[in-house]
This record gives structure tokens, C-alpha cells and sequence, in this order.
């Protein structure tokens, strides 16, 4: 698939869009044909860095104590220590808002087990386990690659959807982004299987890109 395929249809996208009170995000939808979605082969769980970005400053959270807490509560408002994590977990509600409130989580590795055992229930299914923080690493790249990344994650139907940005950004940023999604879905599943693609926002129309 050529980006310029894309560029074409997300302008079209964005000139009939309607005004709405928020910023819409932008999406790319992949339908697939002759494929059994639940077979290992075709299940997918991929972590995809835009490289132009999501457009808009996504919170990470991050489970840490000590100086890393420390270095963390500087760069994000959603830092919990141990005692935090098993206070939370008292409460299913507590904890799947905290995990609704953030795009992605980080955390000690010596914190690891413990998130498992009382987190997991709540981030497994919404694929937020968070990437354990290597030792004596700065932390602001890493929350900035993981402000820029998404999971595309697979279900029983054949068809996948994915945010490649949002309204306010360049026609070539947004295309760029979908072109790394694209390339991303390839390597696992090849390009015959695939029927139709099409970009949309949020509450806008539905554009078929390539079918």
C-alpha cells in the first residue's frame, strides 16, 4: 500500500469532517478475509510506535518507590509506591479507573510480582501490564516512546482499529502513522489476507482507503 493512497483519503476525511466540541481522533481500520482471527498465527497484540506521535499528550503511569518515584512524580502525575498498589487493589473500582486514566504503565522490576498478583485482573484485559523500568535509566525517553506507542490488539471478529493521531495534525504526519500501523499488521499477517482498509474519526464518516 502507498502512502500517497492515504494521503488522499485522510484529506478527504478531514475536509468533510464536522466541527465538534473536542479534538477527533483519527483512526485506521484493517478488515481481514480468510482468517481465523482466535489461531495463533492470526492473533495479534502489537506494539506499534507512531513516529509522529498520537497528537496529544497521553498520561503514563508508573509504579515506583524511592528515587525512581522520585524522578517519576517530576514527569507524571500518576506515580504509585507498594503501599499505594495494595491499597488500590482493595477496590476493583479504584483500580480500573486508575488504568482508564492511563495510556500505558511502567514500573520497578521489584514491583513486578506484586502488580501481577493484584493488578493483573485489571490490566491484563486492557493489555496495560506494565514494561518493567531498567535500573539507572533515565526515565523521560522511555515515557516519551511509550506516549507514541499503541497496541493493536485482535478479537474474534476480522478487523482490527487503530489511532494514528488526531484532526489537528498534518495530513502527511497522520498518513506516515498509518503507514507504520500498516507495516506493523504486515509482518504478521500478509497482505493477501487482507480486505479492506479505511480511515475515520471519531464521530466523522468512513473512508475505504484500498480494498
Amino acid at each position: 500500500m502507498e502512502k500517497k493512497k492515504f494521503v488522499v483519503k485522510i484529506t478527504e476525511l478531514l475536509e468533510k469532517k464536522k466541527k465538534k466540541n473536542f479534538k477527533q481522533s483519527v483512526e485506521v481500520c484493517v478488515n481481514f478475509k480468510d482468517v481465523q482471527m482466535e489461531k495463533p498465527e492470526y492473533k495479534l497484540k502489537l506494539d506499534v510506535m507512531l513516529p509522529k506521535g498520537r497528537g496529544k499528550d497521553l498520561p503514563i503511569g508508573i509504579f515506583a518507590d524511592g528515587d525512581t518515584a522520585l524522578q517519576a512524580k517530576e514527569l507524571t502525575g500518576y506515580v504509585l509506591g507498594k503501599e499505594d498498589i495494595l491499597e488500590y487493589a482493595k477496590s476493583k473500582r479504584k483500580m480500573r479507573n486508575y488504568a482508564n486514566s492511563c495510556h500505558k504503565f511502567l514500573a520497578q522490576p521489584d514491583l513486578m510480582p506484586v502488580i501481577g498478583r493484584s493488578w493483573g485482573i485489571v490490566l491484563g484485559p486492557r493489555a496495560k501490564m506494565p514494561q518493567p523500568l531498567p535500573p539507572k535509566v533515565p526515565i523521560e525517553p522511555i515515557i516519551e516512546r511509550l506516549r507514541k506507542t499503541i497496541t493493536i490488539t485482535s478479537k474474534k471478529n476480522p478487523t482490527v482499529h487503530a489511532p494514528i493521531g488526531t484532526e489537528d495534525m498534518s495530513i502527511e504526519d497522520l498518513a506516515e502513522n498509518a503507514m507504520a500501523v500498516m507495516s506493523a499488521i504486515k509482518r504478521q499477517i500478509t497482505e493477501d489476507k487482507i480486505r479492506s482498509v479505511y480511515v475515520k474519526t471519531t464521530m466523522g464518516e468512513v473512508l475505504m482507503v484500498e480494498q
